[in-house]
C-alpha cells in the first residue's frame, strides 16, 4: 500500500506538472493592445506626425525619447530608431515589448533605385530585403537565408506585410490626393505607389550593386532600416507596414544629394502615413 501511495502520488505529480506546461504553451506569446508604433529612422522624418499629435505626451525608454497621444483618434507612440541595422533592429524590439502595438509602421525615406521614381514619390513596401547578408565575393555578393536563434533555424531573407494591411494601403493610396513637389528646380505631381524596398548598412553603393539591387530583388528604394524591422515585426509577430519616400538618386556618395532632398521626402512620407492611419 505504500509503495501503491507513492506511485500514485508521482502520478498525480507528474500530471499537475505535464498540465502546467500545456497551459503555459497555449498562452499567446504576444497580447497587443490598441496601440500603434510608429518608427523613423532620423528626426526629420516625424514631426508632420508629432506635430499632429492629440493629447501629446512624452515620455523616454530606456534612453530612446518618444511621443504618445493620438491620430485620427488612434493612440499611437512615435520615436526615431537611429540610422542602420543595428539600432532598428534594437528599438523595435523595445517598442514592440514595452508597447504590445497591435500594428508597427516605419516612415522614411530612401535612396531611389528604380530610375522612373522622382524626389517625393511614396512607396508603400510589398517586399523588403536585406542586400548585404551573405559572402561578398569577387563575382558579387552571394546570398543565403538567415540564422535565427531557435537552433539555428533558417529564414529567408525575405519579408511581407500582410495581404490584409497592404489592400488596407491601396484603399488609402486611391483616396490620397497628388501632392506638388519642388525639387531640383522642377515643379511636378508625385506618385504613391506598391513597391520592394531593399536594406543595409550601407549609405552608398557602387554600380555593381545598383544592377544587383535592380536585377536580383526588383527594388525600387535602398536604404538602411526596414529590412530589419521587417524581420524583427515577422519574428514577433506583430503586422507592419512600411511606407518610403524617394530623396536622392543610389550612388556611391550621396551626402549632398540626401542632405538636399532628404527632407522633401522624409515630409512626403509621413504625410502619407499620415493619411493611411485612416484606414488601419
Amino acid at each position: 500500500m505504500r509503495n501503491l501511495s507513492f506511485l500514485q502520488t508521482v502520478l498525480i505529480l507528474l500530471a499537475v506538472c505535464l498540465t502546467g506546461l500545456g497551459a503555459q504553451a497555449s498562452e499567446p506569446v504576444y497580447q497587443p493592445t490598441d496601440t500603434i508604433v510608429i518608427l523613423g529612422a532620423v528626426p526629420q522624418e516625424i514631426p508632420v506626425l508629432v506635430d499632429a499629435l492629440e493629447e501629446a505626451e512624452t515620455g523616454n525608454l530606456w534612453g530612446v525619447p518618444y511621443w504618445k497621444g493620438k491620430l485620427h483618434g488612434k493612440p499611437v507612440v512615435i520615436a526615431i530608431t537611429g540610422i542602420g541595422k543595428t539600432y532598428t533592429g534594437m528599438t523595435t524590439t523595445l517598442f514592440l515589448r514595452e508597447f504590445q502595438p497591435r500594428l508597427a509602421l516605419m516612415t522614411g525615406t530612401g535612396a531611389r533605385v528604380n530610375p522612373e521614381l522622382k524626389t517625393g514619390d511614396v512607396v508603400v513596401a510589398t517586399h523588403t530585403y536585406e542586400h548585404d547578408y551573405g559572402s561578398l565575393t569577387a563575382e558579387g555578393m552571394v546570398y543565403r537565408p538567415m540564422n535565427g536563434p531557435d537552433d539555428g533555424n533558417e529564414v529567408e531573407n525575405e519579408f511581407t506585410p500582410t495581404p490584409e494591411l497592404l489592400a488596407k494601403a491601396e484603399q488609402a493610396m486611391k483616396r490620397y490626393p497628388a501632392q506638388t513637389i519642388e525639387a531640383d528646380g522642377k515643379t511636378y505631381q508625385n506618385h504613391v505607389r506598391l513597391g520592394v524596398v531593399a536594406s543595409s548598412d550601407l549609405f552608398g553603393v557602387t554600380a555593381q550593386r545598383l544592377d544587383t539591387l535592380r536585377n536580383r530583388f526588383k527594388a525600387d528604394i535602398m536604404e538602411m532600416e526596414s529590412g530589419p524591422f521587417g524581420h524583427v515585426c515577422e519574428s514577433f509577430g506583430v503586422p507592419y507596414l512600411i511606407v518610403r519616400s524617394g530623396s536622392n538618386q543610389a550612388q556611391e556618395a550621396p551626402n549632398d544629394d540626401y542632405l538636399r532632398l532628404g527632407p522633401i521626402a522624409a515630409k512626403e512620407a509621413a504625410k502619407f502615413s499620415l493619411h493611411l492611419l485612416q484606414y488601419l
